[in-house]
């Protein structure tokens, strides 16, 4: 077994294999639980540390995750019940029985009742929702049932996991060996498809392997493994849409053949209904470590004092829906890749969800591998859920929700604020650049944005001007390919004249010396200086505009822009064209915009001859 590390010794792999069998030795016994989520957590701090060292080959990772699998392979179905309902549905398979015709308490399965899974039977009074991939493999697993139901049970469960080590070889050829780590040895990933039988294993790898054809642009293909994943777990089915802008037509006759061929052998006229209703149920009654809706739900009983369970369910499920739309036009317009896609797509269904078990969050953490960096939320959310199991021998469930929920929120801003903030910053750019672009001579060829941040103004210059743009500051914040130049903030080092024009957008202010940096922009200038400043009319505007000006750049530079703090230049319309003056640059062309929250003045120079 691969549990050395690099210098040849035990170390922390061997005590990830300790955890794991922790894990499935307390999950055995219900006494234990607590012990089960100490292990889990025990697990994924061990498994974070591997993945912060690094440096284990492919085939360790991988090796040591199908160690860690069989580790859990023989637990009997303690830590959920759906096992018995899918032997149930194979044995009724074997028997000739349409799985979808009946509700297990039905009197036409009397016969039945007597079989010692029927008492351990979840939800018995609704229909089976499982699709018919899945019951493929409830069928073949029925027919061993005449040596007994546990025969039946781990025979689908060697059947699934052995799915889910497919899943898990077809993302290692797409992901390096160190991202691997975070989900081959995930003990989420472990305990819930080769310790407790689900059928997310099967989903896994048909969704897995959709993403690995679709890479090899085999789009008829990626849309056939992509429906297989759909008739395992249904909600895979939205994605398809995804597959549609990449291969058109494509991806649209693999999906109905495939569908066509598992649908044909169960179908029958009332079982639409049947299998909607109880997904109904499900969406109407169930609720389980779904942090959004339990909030919200939490929101309505403050302030009305009802329970608003039954309308909330439903109005999430259609709140997913409505964003749908928007999510593939997103796709488009942006030419998302399909990993973001699918990931965007499937975490605002588990956002908007009512039920999260554990166990649901396994194809998003397999997709979520082949992202340019690990996505902790997520991660922190699968390992915290194990918590959530308490909740059935009388535990702190609730602490678990909030730990998992409250985690992912903070993970998730800290991942994604940045680069929302940068869209922002990208789209008032734009509107920055037609604030001044009537102020701009034309032709212009080339063109200096000083002080210019994340570079962003001068980006959107050069693509409308058709200009050659150069961007400098005293602090390298470009975000953009421009060329860049940090100077000390009075002496460009750049010949006179050397751009046809030099913009100065809310740059002003901020300098030390204003008075330098403008004389050095007009220096540098042929044709024109563009300034761009926040004014004020009365005091108490003053003091809003340096509070305003301190926090926002503050969270746009990271606190690199402190040093500008200590010296907030604010001046009047009539303050700046007192300055311009002074330097002899005439002002050519002048204009306002904004009220008494963010007035603006707008100025073109000519620089002195």
């Amino acid at each position: 077994m691969p549990v050395l590390n690099d210098r040849g010794k035990v170390g922390l792999p061997a005590l990830l294999v300790l955890a794991v069998l922790a894990m499935s030795v307390c999950a055995g016994v219900r006494a234990w639980w607590y012990g089960f989520v100490a292990a889990a957590f025990v697990a994924g701090g061990l498994m974070v540390l591997l993945w912060r060292r690094g440096g284990y080959r492919m085939r360790t990772v991988l090796l040591l995750g199908i160690a860690l699998r069989l580790a859990v392979l023989w637990l009997p179905p303690l830590l959920s019940d759906d096992a018995y309902r899918y032997v149930w549905d194979g044995l009724l398979q074997v028997e000739g029985i349409n799985p979808y015709r009946y509700v297990p308490e039905d009197p036409a399965l009397a016969g039945f009742h007597d079989e010692p899974i029927y008492e351990w039977l979840n939800s018995s009074r609704f229909y089976s929702v499982y699709p018919p991939l899945s019951q493929v493999f409830f069928a073949v697993a029925g027919l061993f049932y005449g040596f007994g139901w546990e025969v039946s049970y781990y025979v689908l469960k060697v059947l699934l996991a052995g799915m889910e080590v497919g899943a898990m070889l077809l993302l290692a050829r797409m992901v390096p060996a160190r991202r691997m780590i975070l989900y081959a040895w995930n003990p989420l990933v472990v305990i819930e498809t080769a310790g407790q039988v689900h059928t997310e294993a099967v989903m896994l790898f048909f969704l897995v392997l959709a993403l690995w054809l679709a890479r090899r642009r085999r789009g008829s293909a990626a849309a056939a493994a992509l429906t297989c994943a759909g008739w395992v777990k249904l909600y895979p089915f939205v994605l398809l849409p995804f597959l549609w802008r990449r291969f058109r037509w494509r991806a649209v006759w693999p999906p109905v053949l495939v569908s066509a061929v598992l649908v044909a052998p169960y179908f029958d006229p009332a079982i639409p209904g049947h299998v909607a209703a109880s997904l109904d149920l499900y969406v109407r009654y169930f609720e389980f470590n779904a942090g959004l809706y339990y909030g919200v739900k939490k929101l309505f009983l403050v302030f009305t004092g009802e329970d608003w369970s039954k309308t909330l369910g439903p109005f999430f499920q259609m709140v997913f829906i409505a964003a749908l739309p928007l999510l593939y036009a997103l796709d488009g317009w942006e030419r998302w890749s399909l990993r973001r896609a699918f990931v965007w797509t499937l975490g605002a269904f588990f956002v908007c969800a009512t039920t999260v078990h554990p166990w649901y969050l396994l194809g998003l953490l397999a997709v979520s591998m082949l992202a340019p960096r690990p996505s902790w939320h997520w991660l922190w959310l699968g390992v915290a859920s194990i918590g959530t199991y308490l909740l059935y021998v009388d535990g702190p469930y609730w602490p678990f929700v909030v730990l998992g929920w409250g985690g992912w929120a903070v993970l998730a801003a800290v991942r994604y604020a940045d680069p929302l903030l940068q869209r922002l910053q990208r789209h008032r750019a734009r509107r920055k650049f037609e604030a001044i672009r009537d102020l701009i001579p034309a032709p212009v060829g080339s063109v200096l944005d000083l002080g210019a941040s994340e570079g962003y103004v001068g980006e959107v210059a050069a693509h409308r001007l058709g200009a050659r743009v150069h961007l400098a500051d005293v602090v390298d914040m470009n975000r953009t390919r421009l060329p860049h130049t940090v100077y000390d903030g009075r002496r460009l080092p750049f010949a006179d004249r050397a751009f046809d024009v030099t913009i100065l957008y809310f740059v002003l202010h901020h300098c030390a010396d204003p008075e330098a940096v403008l004389r050095e922009a007009l220096r540098v200038s042929r044709r024109g200086v563009i300034v761009a400043e926040s004014v004020y009319e009365t005091e108490p505007e003053r003091r809003r505009l340096a509070f305003l000006d301190r926090w926002a750049n503050r969270l746009r530079s990271g606190g690199r822009m402190r040093a500008q703090e200590a010296h907030l230049h604010f001046r009047t319309a009539a303050g700046w064209r007192e300055l311009f003056d002074r330097l002899g640059a005439a002002v050519v062309a002048e204009k306002r915009r904004g009220r008494w929250i963010h007035r603006q003045a707008f100025f073109r120079l000519r620089p002195p001859a």
